[in-house]
């Protein structure tokens, strides 16, 4: 069995890191009503249940928006569509988030079924939110 040598590896994670860096630098920052949002208000528009509840869940794990049924009292609203649908190869699904006082479309996260044929409504809904989340965690902890 071949080893990798020490030299190799360091060289190896630290190009790693340094482009990890510079990738989390070169995202544009989300808007301030996303970041300073309590309360959202879900709609699924793609016509599956299953898949508006799996997005419901993630939201809640994550447990930094409260979910309202009443949209007069959200801060944002989050719009799940998709685009294709089972017909499709490969269908979009998408995230949108709505600023509920101006009508401005704040931000978008998409995915797709990543060229898997089964792929569950868990995993794409963690797809979506983890991307928003992602960025949320990297705002909160300001520039390195």
């Amino acid at each position: 069995m071949k080893t990798i040598s020490p030299i190799l590896l360091t060289l190896v994670l630290t190009f790693g890191v340094q482009a990890r860096q510079a990738s989390d630098e070169q995202r544009a920052p989300l808007p301030d009503q996303i970041i300073n949002a309590k309360t959202v208000y879900l709609v699924n528009e793609t016509g599956k249940a299953r898949f508006g509840d799996a997005v419901y869940k993630q939201i809640r794990t994550w447990n930094r928006w409260q979910v309202t049924t009443d949209k007069a009292k959200a801060d944002l609203e989050l719009v799940v569509t998709d685009k294709g649908g089972m017909s499709s190869m490969n269908p979009s699904y998408y995230l949108n988030v709505v600023d509920l006082r101006t009508g401005d479309q704040l931000w978008t996260s998409r995915t797709t079924m990543q060229g898997k044929l089964w792929r569950s409504w868990n995993s794409v809904a963690e797809s979506l939110v983890s991307d928003i989340r992602k960025r949320m965690t990297s705002a909160a902890k300001g520039p390195a």
